[in-house]
This record gives structure tokens, C-alpha cells and sequence, in this order.
């Protein structure tokens, strides 16, 4: 009888030991399962960039030779956003750490300058004669390294919205890929 309850203990002790073992698996049958990672980082700013706006993809579209070598030399104007998001505008004070009140901000852009237009943002995709310009929220120009207009900002939530455009760069147009990187920060006030 001493037997039965120590084989009774042992037993009941490996399926506890096995539970525990693959507590990080699915319960269920197993019909796929994965890994979700999960990255960010802290920064000292009034409001947070949304979630996949820290890498804004821009589709320019297709672009006809034709709009490069005649007319205006340029494609029309594609928007994209950085959405900022749970802004909080007012003056704190946190330890020892004062937050001064904000309520605008400037966005800076910066990339590689192209080599024949140095105010366009180089392309290094297969297709040759243009690049990419920046254009801010009032629809003005700018020229790689230069900041916005101050945005005024809203608590809470708030949309800043520029454009992009394919521009010619004075050199001989031709057909293919279009390829630019440009990066931008943010200078609260």
C-alpha cells in the first residue's frame, strides 16, 4: 500500500511538472502557432508617434516618362501622415524633472541630396531623371534638410500631413524603379 501512494505521488507530480513545462504553448489541438515580439522605445517628447508610423511606406504610383519631360516636370502630389498620438501639452513636473508646456511642433526632413537637384531627395532605383520632392502641410516646398512651418498641436490626438511628388532632375528621363528614403523628426516648441 506504501507503494501505491508513493507511485500515485510520483505520477501526480510528473503531470504538474509536464503542465508547467509547456505552459507557453497553445491549449488545443495544434493548428499553427507562432511567436509575437513585441519592440518599441521610450522617447522625451509631449506625444507619441502612432504605432508603424515610424516607418511611413509612400506608393508614388506609376508615373509616366512623358509627365517628366514635358510641362510642369513633376507628378502629382501623394499625402502621407504621422499620426501623434496622447499629447500632452501642459507644463509638469515629475521628481526632479520639469516638462515646459508645448503646443507646436516643426518636422525636419533629411536623406540623400540628389546629386543634380540638391533640394530633391535622391533616387536610387533603376529609373533615371528624377527624384523626390518634399512638400509640407500648406503645400510649400522644401529642399532636403529644411523643417516645416510650426504645427500647432491639440491635446490628445493630432495629424500632420505632408505630400511627396516625383520632380525631374534636369537630367535625361528613364523608365523604371523609383526608390528614396528620407527621414524626418520632430522639434516640439
Amino acid at each position: 500500500m506504501f507503494n501505491t501512494k508513493k507511485n500515485v505521488l510520483i505520477i501526480a507530480m510528473s503531470a504538474f511538472m509536464s503542465a508547467s513545462a509547456f505552459a507557453d504553448t497553445p491549449v488545443g489541438a495544434d493548428q499553427g502557432s507562432g511567436r509575437i515580439h513585441f519592440t518599441g522605445t521610450i522617447i522625451n517628447a509631449p506625444c507619441s508617434v502612432a504605432p508603424g508610423d515610424e516607418d511611413i511606406n509612400v506608393d508614388m504610383g506609376q508615373i509616366a516618362n512623358k509627365v517628366l519631360e514635358t510641362g510642369n516636370k513633376y507628378s502629382q502630389n501623394v499625402n502621407y501622415t504621422i499620426h501623434l498620438q496622447d499629447c500632452d501639452l501642459a507644463s509638469q513636473t515629475a521628481g526632479d524633472v520639469e516638462y515646459p508646456a508645448m503646443s507646436k511642433v516643426a518636422v525636419t526632413f533629411g536623406g540623400t541630396a540628389d546629386s543634380s537637384v540638391s533640394e530633391l531627395v535622391a533616387n536610387t532605383g533603376s529609373a533615371r531623371g528624377a527624384a523626390i520632392r518634399l512638400i509640407d502641410a500648406n503645400g510649400d516646398l522644401l529642399k532636403v534638410g529644411d523643417s516645416s512651418k510650426d504645427i500647432n498641436l491639440v491635446t490628445g490626438n493630432n495629424e500632420l500631413v505632408f505630400a511627396a511628388r516625383v520632380e525631374a532632375n534636369n537630367q535625361a528621363v528613364s523608365t523604371g524603379t523609383i526608390v528614396s528614403q528620407a527621414t524626418y523628426a520632430l522639434n516640439y516648441k
